[in-house]
């Protein structure tokens, strides 16, 4: 890998998940010493598939063997979008590192081993069994620290929050934890091998598979309840995302369910689903359905603690919706914008590096968190002739002012006006938002009573 030269400043990340690993290489990329702490164990197969766009794909050219690795990876599946009752409304749609109106998926587990296999071929520490208790840094405000649940204690120059919605760099960031709430939706994820649709004649009849043929993507789509099923060779992915009938917003994989449950679900719905839903449902091994409740926090621009030595990054900064297919991509969005600041800054520089990141960053996720809940009412109807008529629309979930954004490139070409900006209050004015809209903050109790369609100005296509 072409490094930049030694900036000297340390770095700790607190995540390997995927955003964690992309941005710790990025560190290492410009010239930042890196270490990484991970709550777990080990590396486990938690999460089931998602997708990562051409702005965070594009920066593996950069990583010398990564691309190949990436494209090996990926499943390259024929999307179709149905009716509940498997009557066709659009598609295919065919997936590939090139499409540019919505990301390619990946398995989860896949992505997160293949940054990891690379983190350490770099040289890059990944410490396991590392759970983060306490985020803080020292009253001359020169060092961030974390304090482990067993009690370690890990210095650094600037400390990455990688972990999740469920950070406790919350604490030091906001002054407070802030609670998430349910976004209205849970969603059963469910991965088993492909190997057993062999056991049943009627999904192995469907689902064949031959040289250069390829994967399976169907997307069911009902007013109460949205199915989709991801089929390769190896694996097949189902996910049902339904109406959240539970009082508490939850933030673990933790609880799992029978398939007579998930029966109940799809007939409270109250219409007819597909016999390929069904059946997949049906294969389902026992106790491998996790009922993942889908929660969100307000946009919030408080990323930084006061001495700017702790940030917040992916989720633990901006959580994400499913439908917004761009959580993992805005998670290592970061990673490069972060990774980039810090290099024109330099070490005597750090609080303003993340202060000015934060600045580039924060309305550019507000809105592709806002595009996730515009995603979602496409999905939500039980009246399909608009998709008939335009379904790529239905497709889409990722605007050109997405997918064509270059997160490093953008830092460089706004450091200076940004830079400014903070220290002398002249004007500045992000450019990576939908073209032609002017930002406004916005809650998610709001959106729910206003509708998210067609009232947004800008191309958010």
């Amino acid at each position: 890998m072409l490094r930049e030269t030694p900036s000297n400043i340390d770095t700790i990340v607190v995540g390997a998940g995927p955003g964690g690993l992309y941005t710790a290489i990025e560190l290492y990329r410009q010239g930042h010493s890196v270490a990484v702490l991970e709550s777990r164990d080990k590396l486990e197969p938690v999460g089931d598939f998602v997708g990562i766009g051409p702005s965070v794909t594009k920066q593996f050219e950069k990583w010398p063997g990564m691309m190949q690795t990436y494209r090996d990876s990926i499943y390259r599946p024929d999307l179709f979008l149905l009716a509940h009752d498997g009557k066709q409304l659009g598609g295919p749609f065919h997936l590939s590192e090139k499409s540019d109106y919505r990301p390619v998926p990946i398995s989860r587990t896949t992505l997160v081993q293949f940054l990891y296999d690379y983190a350490i071929s770099l040289g890059i520490p990944v410490l396991f069994s590392k759970k983060v208790a306490t985020y803080g840094e020292s009253d001359d405000g020169t060092r961030a620290f974390v304090v482990t649940e067993s009690n370690e204690r890990f210095e650094a120059d600037l400390v990455v929050a990688a972990d999740g919605i469920g950070t406790k760099a919350t604490a030091i960031t906001n002054g407070k934890e802030i609670k998430a709430f349910s976004s209205g939706q849970s969603v059963y994820r469910v991965t088993y091998p492909t190997a057993l649709l062999k056991q049943n004649s009627f999904l192995s009849n469907i689902y064949t598979f031959g040289p250069g043929q390829p994967d399976y993507c169907e997307v069911y789509l009902s007013l109460k309840g949205t199915m989709i099923i991801l089929v390769s060779p190896e694996t097949t992915t189902w996910l049902f995302t339904h109406v959240d009938t539970g009082s508490a917003a939850q933030e673990s994989w933790a609880k799992t369910l029978s398939v007579s449950d998930v029966m109940a679900t799809l007939s409270e719905t109250e219409v007819e689903w597909d016999r390929r839903c069904l059946e997949i449902i049906q294969l389902t091994p026992s106790g491998s359905i996790t009922d993942y409740k889908l929660t969100f926090r307000d946009p919030n621009p408080e990323w930084t603690s006061k001495g700017g030595r702790i940030v917040k990054i992916g989720d633990a900064a901006h959580s994400f919706i499913p439908n917004s297919s761009n959580g993992a991509t805005q998670a290592m969005e970061d990673g490069q914008s972060l990774a980039a600041c810090l290099r024109l800054a330099g070490k005597q520089n750090i609080s303003l590096a993340t202060r000015i990141h934060t600045r580039l960053r924060f309305e550019r996720t507000s809105c592709a968190q806002k595009n996730g809940f515009k995603n979602r009412e496409k999905w939500a109807t039980n009246s399909f002739d608009a998709i008939r008529q335009n379904p790529l629309m239905a497709v889409k979930s990722i605007g050109r002012w997405l997918s064509n954004h270059d997160p490093e490139q953008y830092v460089y070409d706004n450091w200076v006006a940004c830079l400014n900006h903070l220290v002398s209050g002249s004007g500045f004015k992000n450019t990576n938002l939908p073209p032609g809209y002017e930002y406004e903050p916005w809650t998610m109790d709001e959106l729910l009573a206003s509708g998210v369609q067609d009232v947004d100005s800008g191309d958010w296509d």
